[in-house]
């Protein structure tokens, strides 16, 4: 095997590292659903504020409730910037192997080398969305139990 049969896979690894990199669009994909249906549940309290002290208490907890997002949301922010320091500098690196290969396209090399290759084009991007992912999932759990109850108190469900 040769060094220039992993080029297109350090091409792909050069794309996802740098995809993740600039990929501000998983901010919306994370927070989007949680900040969507707590919008929902806050017009509701806006609605069942007029009807009394209780509704008032539930539209204060919900407003509540999107300041706790928004801090959340930045605290995520800052730990996107994190990964794409990350990512640009596996991106970099790639991009530099992969003018290595076109020059050195030829160079037998022995299978752990391409293992490594493999491994080095493909994971650290992958590694950082499922980070991010569960970063998310991991520092909104108590807001989203909060929203849920919530939303129990909006409907009256027990």
């Amino acid at each position: 095997m040769t060094l220039g049969d992993f080029a297109s896979l350090v091409q792909l690894g050069v794309g996802l590292h740098a995809g993740t990199a600039l990929l501000q669009s998983i901010t919306e994909l994370t927070e989007s659903p949680l900040e969507r249906r707590l919008s929902r549940l806050h017009r509701i309290a806006a609605l069942k504020q007029q009807s009394g002290p209780a509704g008032q208490d539930l539209y204060d907890h919900a407003s509540d409730l999107i300041g706790d997002l928004e801090v959340k949301k930045v605290q995520f922010f800052n730990e996107y910037k994190e990964v794409v320091a990350v990512n640009g500098g596996f991106a970099i690196t790639l991009a530099l192997l992969l003018a290595a290969i076109a020059f050195l396209s030829g160079a037998e090399i022995h299978m752990i080398i391409g293992l490594l290759v493999t491994i080095f084009s493909l994971a650290p991007a992958s590694v950082s969305l499922l980070f991010l992912w569960s970063r998310w999932r991991s520092n909104t759990e108590m807001l989203r139990a909060s929203i849920e109850n919530l939303h129990k108190q909006l409907f009256n469900v027990a």
